[in-house]
């Protein structure tokens, strides 16, 4: 028997989107196809009732949209015109019946904005606050965590980290046991598409363009290439697998601007290969974080990701290393990744 966030039975997730971009295209693609296996097999019921933009306004249909219909509206960037309401993003989240919040807005890494303020008004209104911005969780987690444990509501984070690649759910369950010692990981899809296309030959300005050209480049691009990114990840590795709050400003952070072809070829003459690696390691009960290019030797799992995959490797106490690697952006594969909270929330509700 599926039950929602105030305790009734029988009901659906009621969904409402925060943004309408990539992400949440990749979400309702994968649900339109999925919809009879995710019911058949996880007993996962649900509707989108809201879709809120900054740019095309906010439209709400308490009884939940066609996927179809929210699919081709991703299409296009016309402002929406049926079931529109005079809401923000805010707004919509206090006054829809939704149930749970996909938080996707454009956000500001230094203050979280607006997804923290979106993060607070869903905990505040009864709703559970799926996240794939980094912000409230690399800034104010413990917050967050706090008060949606306050109003027995989950606050998720998968999508955060390696997009569609299980992070989280994968140290909760897999590893479940094992004490972590040390977090290493490419977490930046794009400096290692850059490093990967250098060692092959091409020009790190002629890598940048390619870049850029193919959408792999934040809107700053400082945010791939100086570390700001990986930076952001660390933190959130630190506050939810550690439990350890960790802010921006202790990860150690630079990036590869300042790597060279030359820099390339000097590294593959000592067999090595340079990567931007980020690293937790807990040192007399203090956690150190730092983000920086490395030469990393040919027979390190990391140093064997090429293009966008990203990977962590976990060392832990019981199985020693462990590395998982996959991909770290896309419609799809992030999509995936709310897909899997959305089922882990499902699954907390129905035990």
């Amino acid at each position: 028997m599926m039950v929602n966030s105030t305790g009734s039975a029988g009901s659906k997730h009621l969904i409402a989107l925060v943004g309408f971009g990539t992400v949440a295209t990749g979400l309702c693609k994968i649900l339109l196809e999925k919809r009879e296996h995710l019911s058949a097999a996880h007993g996962f019921d649900f509707e989108i009732v809201a879709v809120s933009t900054r740019s095309r306004g906010t439209i709400y249909n308490p009884q939940g949209f066609s996927l179809p219909e929210l699919i081709n509206l991703s299409q296009s960037t016309t402002p929406f015109e049926n079931h529109l309401q005079d809401w923000d993003s805010e707004a919509m989240i206090r006054k829809s019946n939704a149930t749970v919040v996909v938080e996707l807005a454009h956000t500001d890494l230094n203050t979280a904005e607006p997804a923290l303020t979106h993060c607070r008004a869903a905990f505040e209104t009864g709703k559970h606050v799926i996240s794939g911005n980094k912000g409230p969780a690399a800034i104010a987690y413990s917050e967050l965590s706090a008060l949606a444990s306050k109003h027995k509501l989950l606050f998720l984070n998968e999508a955060t980290v390696l997009s569609g690649t299980p992070v989280f759910s994968f140290v909760h369950n897999t590893l479940g046991g094992n004490r972590i010692k040390r977090i290493r990981g490419i977490l930046n899809g794009t400096t290692n598409f850059i490093l990967s296309e250098m060692q092959s030959g091409s020009s790190y300005e002629s890598t940048l363009a390619v870049a850029a050209d193919r959408g792999y480049l934040e809107a700053d691009p400082a945010a791939d290439i100086e570390g700001y990114d990986a930076q952001a990840k660390l933190a959130i590795l630190a506050n939810i697998l550690l439990d350890t709050p960790l802010e921006l400003g202790q990860v150690k952070r630079s990036g590869i601007s300042s790597i060279t072809s030359e820099d390339i070829k000097a590294a593959e003459q000592e067999g090595k290969r340079w990567k931007l690696v980020g690293t937790l390691s807990i040192e007399n009960n203090t956690v150190q974080a730092e983000v920086k290019a490395e030469k990393l030797p040919l027979d390190d799992p990391l140093a064997q990701v090429m293009g966008t995959l990203n990977a962590i490797t976990f060392s832990t106490d019981l199985l020693g290393d462990i590395t998982i690697t996959g991909p770290g952006a896309g419609s799809i594969e992030t999509g995936y990744s709310i897909l899997s909270d959305l089922l882990i929330l499902n699954g907390q509700e129905t035990s």
